[in-house]
């Protein structure tokens, strides 16, 4: 069936604006497309685009998103990417985004221990798993390099996680990569995050390393808010309750400790609700039902950083939306 020429003209602006790297105005191109009935699908040959009732529905649709505050490889993370995963049928494509990791020697290392985890421990979904190497926003390995992003294209589930969060923030935001994660997930690909990526990904990004390390001054960075489409401005702290310090060294609160972390929220450019997920565990979002799902070892933690008021939920349970209202 020919495309008409008012559809010609939205693909031939949406890949013009893709050239100039203004994905986010690429992105309002295609939802003016499928709002008139079509669907894109972009490959390595191209991009191909069908009338929405041609396109066969292979998965279920259900909009997850979890959210881990460590132990993604743990037997307590398998349970969890399982449980993301549960409603899709075999073979499941999974795409594991490298970026968080892109500056150190060896940024393959975590990934495929992830990779060989999955192959495992969710060996009866048939994982087909992509390691996607590209590790920052310029040169050959870059999160704006089509080619290489490939993979997600067809991925049913999507993970970044280990690394560094301002690193992550710096080479994801406003990326081909960020783009692809969120138009598969409107397509129906779930997606998860740890760690540095679930940080990156927030309102306020909690720079760890170079205060933790470095020894800078306190300070938050800008995250990318990737929460935001859906109303929900976080600020997402990790290894909440983190005691690799021991009791001489308060490491909790994302290694910042309890009194720093409240000095951080004096700090904020402007009030958030802030999600402390404990090491071992995870939150799930359902988008659909707007309600959050806490699953492994530990707690999660919703905080308004006004008052500082918290309140303490535990796995496993489920909280609504609400509970991030300031």
């Amino acid at each position: 069936m020919p495309i008409p020429p008012e559809i010609e003209r939205l693909l031939k602006q949406r890949e013009d604006l893709r050239k100039e790297k203004k994905y986010s105005e690429a992105d309002e191109v295609r939802k003016q497309i499928e709002s008139l009935g079509y669907v894109i699908k972009d490959s390595v040959e191209g991009t191909v685009v069908s009338k929405k009732e041609t396109i066969p529905l292979n998965k279920e649709v259900r909009k997850l998103i979890g959210v881990f505050g460590s132990g993604e490889l743990s037997p307590t993370g398998r349970r969890v990417h399982e449980y993301l995963i549960s409603h899709l049928k075999a073979p499941v494509k999974i795409a594991l985004i490298e970026t968080p990791a892109g500056f150190e020697v060896n940024p393959l290392n975590w990934y495929q221990k992830l990779s060989d985890m999955m192959s495992i421990g969710l060996q009866n979904f048939q994982p087909q798993i992509s390691i996607i190497d590209a590790l920052r926003k310029d040169g050959e390995k870059s999160t704006n390099n089509p080619t290489l992003l490939a993979p997600m294209l067809d991925a049913d589930y999507i993970h970044a996680g280990a690394g560094s969060p301002s690193y992550a923030g710096t080479h994801l935001a406003d990326s081909l990569a960020y783009q692809y994660m969120i138009d598969m997930f409107d397509r129906g690909s779930v997606l998860s995050f740890a760690s540095a990526a679930a940080i990156a990904f927030s309102k306020y990004l909690l720079p760890v390393y170079e205060m933790y390390k470095v020894g800078e001054d306190l300070h938050w960075n800008k995250g990318t808010n990737f929460f935001a489409k859906w109303g929900l401005n976080l600020t997402i702290i990790p290894h909440w309750n983190n005691n690799e310090g021991g009791q001489g060294i308060d490491t909790s609160r994302c290694f910042m400790g309890v009194e720093r972390f409240k000095k951080l929220l004096q700090m904020l450019p402007e009030p958030t609700p802030i999600l402390g997920i404990d090491e071992q565990t995870a939150c799930i979002f359902d988008l659909e039902k707007k309600e959050v799902k806490v699953m492994g070892n530990g707690t999660a933690t919703v905080m308004d950083s006004i008052s500082m008021k918290a309140t303490l939920l535990r796995s496993p349970s489920s909280f609504s939306f609400e509970e991030f209202k300031l």
